[in-house]
């Protein structure tokens, strides 16, 4: 398969690279820590290899793999 890139401006690049930054600071006031599987894909992220949605989506299926189905109560 091959991977199709749409060139992003540094500006945007430097917006993205912030916006991971902020939402990997929120998950370790949590005491959490990205796996280097998520790190990569927020790499690809600020690249612009990935869309927001697409990065999403794949963290979701990372999440799937690594941790299996999150199952809430209903209270």
């Amino acid at each position: 398969m091959s991977v199709s890139i749409t060139p992003i401006t540094d500006r945007e690049r430097a917006e993205r690279r912030a916006r991971i930054g902020r939402a990997i600071g929120s998950v370790r006031l949590e005491g959490l820590e990205p796996t280097d599987a998520a790190t990569s894909i927020f790499e690809r992220y600020i690249s612009g290899e990935l869309t927001i949605d697409e990065m999403g989506s794949e963290i979701r299926e990372l999440n799937a793999r690594e941790f299996g189905p999150v199952h809430l109560s209903r209270h």
